[in-house]
């Protein structure tokens, strides 16, 4: 039974409905915070090699770790929340969608965010000096569209607008055909995941793109098998842990879903493990169980240790709220996230240093 805290239904501002009757808070903030805990568990790993990460999880088990205890924030979680408020203010349109997004991403990148993917800068400074949103994307197949895909894919009417939404939010910022393909793989699942039909096998038989169907299989197949994921072999493109590219985050998040679906925990600390690219993988990996179980089951004290700011739990709530009820959402971030991003700048090069000293 989901909790109580996160109960209710609707429809979006200006008409949005939910085809299959089953998306209300729960289910939005269960996303959203599962992206942000996936993200936020995941930060302190990055880039880090698996076996690494092994032995610190030895030493202390998974918990939020960025600043002492506390867990904080990157682009995974300010995307999806970018996501949300464009949604909440275009209705579902695709263009004002678009539009929205467009202006959320110059904003963005204005505050200096840090850690931001290449082809993510690369495309929102085309944005801030005025390229038009629908030339603005740069030849990449990174992860930054499947990030922030999932809550497209639980608010969408049906296929057909979920695939349109999909393509608006992935083209403003990457234009290589695989990263729409992965980021449409993410929004089915959590579709699916959260009740909205259809199945898994289908999902992966539509992947256009050869190597992500062949890399999606073979992640399922292991899942199911119980077996560990082969992020150690150099073919497998994840000699350090999983790397930025579509078609390794994806596969890796998937995997980790299915292994230990309806587990929220063993989820995280699955996509945590793997390696490399822990905060997307986690962050992706996270919005699927959330799509599944819903913000209630998702694990108390992990939610409440993150402590960032100004983009906290209670901002995620309020705005998965607005979301599921038409509501208003609560005022978006202003200049306190450049004050935030400058010093989590600072922050990043003390973790560096400790990494130099074995830590």
């Amino acid at each position: 039974m989901r909790s109580a805290r996160f109960s209710g239904s609707g429809a979006l501002a200006h008409g949005l409905l939910f085809a299959w009757g089953v998306t209300n808070v729960d289910t939005i903030a269960g996303v959203m915070l599962g992206t942000a805990l996936g993200d936020s568990l995941g930060l302190p790993h990055e880039g880090l090699h698996p076996a690494r990460i092994a032995r610190r999880l030895q030493r202390r088990p998974l918990g939020h770790g960025m600043l002492l205890s506390r867990g904080l924030l990157s682009d995974d979680t300010e995307h999806t929340c970018m996501v949300a408020r464009a949604l909440l203010s275009s209705g579902g349109e695709v263009d004002a969608l678009r539009r929205s997004l467009s202006r959320q991403l110059r904003w963005w990148v204005a505050m200096l965010p840090p850690g931001v993917g290449l082809a993510t800068l690369r495309a929102s400074l085309r944005l801030l000096v005025g390229i038009d949103p629908r030339r603005s994307g740069v030849r990449s197949a990174g992860n930054g569209p499947a990030m922030r895909s999932a809550l497209l894919g639980v608010c969408a009417r049906d296929d057909a607008h979920l695939v349109e939404l999909v393509r608006a939010s992935t083209r403003l910022t990457h234009t290589d055909p695989r990263a729409e393909d992965g980021a449409t793989v993410v929004a089915r699942l959590a579709r699916w995941a959260s009740g909205g039909g259809g199945s898994m096998e289908s999902i992966v038989c539509a992947v256009e793109d050869a190597e992500l169907a062949q890399r999606l299989g073979r992640a399922i197949e292991a899942a199911m098998a119980g077996v560990e994921l082969e992020v150690h072999r150099s073919d497998a493109g994840y000699e350090r842990g999983v790397s930025g590219f579509v078609v390794h985050t994806v596969p890796a998040a998937v995997y980790c879903f299915v292994r230990h679906r309806g587990r929220p925990a063993a989820v995280l600390e699955a996509a945590v493990r793997l390696g490399g690219d822990t905060d997307t993988v986690g962050a992706i990996a996270g919005a699927l169980v959330g799509a599944e179980v819903g913000a209630g089951r998702l694990p108390t004290a992990w939610v409440q240790g993150i402590r960032d700011w100004p983009i906290s739990v209670a901002h995620i709530e309020a705005l998965a709220r607005a979301l599921a009820e038409g509501g208003v959402p609560p005022p978006a971030p202003g200049l306190g996230m450049l004050v935030r991003n400058l010093g989590m700048v600072g922050l990043v090069l003390g973790h560096l240093m400790l990494r130099m000293l074995g830590r």
